[in-house]
């Protein structure tokens, strides 16, 4: 479960999921001894504790072993813990989730204690603090009211995402709703066959098929060249920034639920390339068609066409997904928990 939801209401250390599956290590330890435990753990830190009183003095994690042990040349088999670890102060079950994160955040650590009564009972995360951070502005654009804003966004970005992939890209391409229809003995006669046949050839993404007649759409770029071969490659890129669009949009309407910037490109312009190259390829069908060296009977297949528009809408509200939800105006909201 990955804790997703940013609102007016301050939360506190003890709102948190404590990991009180840590480990711990005395403070006379060495290195060694430390990376061991580490190992036989599975974990990448440890909780350091006075070796007579259990006070906690600090976290020692493998990346300070690295860099105060390692890198300095220093013998691990005799080095003390605590010439590696990092002190950072244990916060309380009543301390607020952003004194937490700022304690990390100014040490640039991954991790610090949580105490009660003076006795540690386990350790959080710069990560778990992240969603119950308050939002310094509540978030008032948009149509609908909803609890969580970011985590709605997240839902509706890859709902939409994903469905709009589907229809407008994975669908031409496995051949179920096409682009365009066309006489099947035009396309025969413009690829020079003899055999004239009736009925309709059906346009797909990378290929043209009747019930008996098959061809790619490849032949003719080879045949008729030019606007063709432009099709074919415009297939081309229409698939590979659908992928990274679907990936972008989930990615970025995720980063943005964690408080991860991500940038304009990732957010914006791989999405919209796609919605383009969707168009393009519409349009230069529609060239290829009226350019052609011999005459060609074809209009636009209304299923494909319907489905193709659905999938461009929803790759824009994808994008722009921040005009569709705004914060209720509440101050007890609790933080969603989004299951991914």
């Amino acid at each position: 479960m990955i804790t997703m939801g940013l609102s007016a209401k301050e939360f506190y250390v003890k709102d948190l999921v404590i990991d009180d599956e840590y480990g711990t290590i005395s403070s006379n330890a060495t290195i060694q001894e430390a990376a061991k435990k580490m190992k036989e753990l599975g974990v990448p830190d440890l909780v350091v504790e006075e070796a007579n009183t259990k006070d906690v003095l600090g976290v020692i994690a493998d990346f300070d072993i690295v860099q105060n042990v390692v890198a300095e040349g220093k013998d691990y088999k005799t080095a003390n813990v605590t010439t590696a670890m990092y002190k950072i102060t244990p916060v309380n079950l009543n301390d607020k989730v952003t004194e937490a994160f700022r304690r990390m955040r100014d040490l640039h650590v991954n991790v610090i204690p949580v105490v009660e009564d003076g006795k540690l009972v386990g350790v959080c995360s710069i990560q778990d603090c992240w969603s119950y951070i308050p939002d310094e502005n509540i978030d008032e654009i948009g149509l609908i009211p909803v609890e969580n804003t970011k985590a709605a966004e997240f839902w509706f970005a890859s709902v939409s995402s994903i469905t709009a992939f589907i229809l407008g890209i994975i669908l031409p391409l496995a051949g179920l709703v096409g682009f365009f229809l066309t006489s099947q003995a035009d396309i025969m006669s413009l690829l020079g066959l003899a055999d004239v046949r009736g009925g309709n050839l059906v346009f797909y993404l990378f290929e043209a098929h009747a019930t008996d007649f098959f061809v790619p759409i490849i032949n003719l770029a080879e045949r008729s060249g030019g606007i063709w071969i432009a099709i074919v490659i415009f297939s081309i890129l229409l698939l590979i920034f659908g992928f990274l669009a679907l990936f972008s949009l989930i990615y970025s309407s995720f980063s943005d639920a964690r408080r991860i910037k991500t940038g304009y490109i990732v957010r914006v312009v791989i999405p919209l390339l796609t919605v383009f190259f969707m168009i393009m390829e519409w349009i230069l069908f529609s060239i290829g068609f009226a350019t052609a060296s011999q005459p060609v009977d074809y209009s636009i297949d209304p299923i494909g066409f319907t489905l193709s528009i659905i999938s461009m809408i929803l790759f824009i509200g994808a994008i722009y997904r921040d005009y569709f939800f705004r914060q209720k105006k509440s101050t007890s909201v609790k933080a969603n928990e989004v299951p991914l």
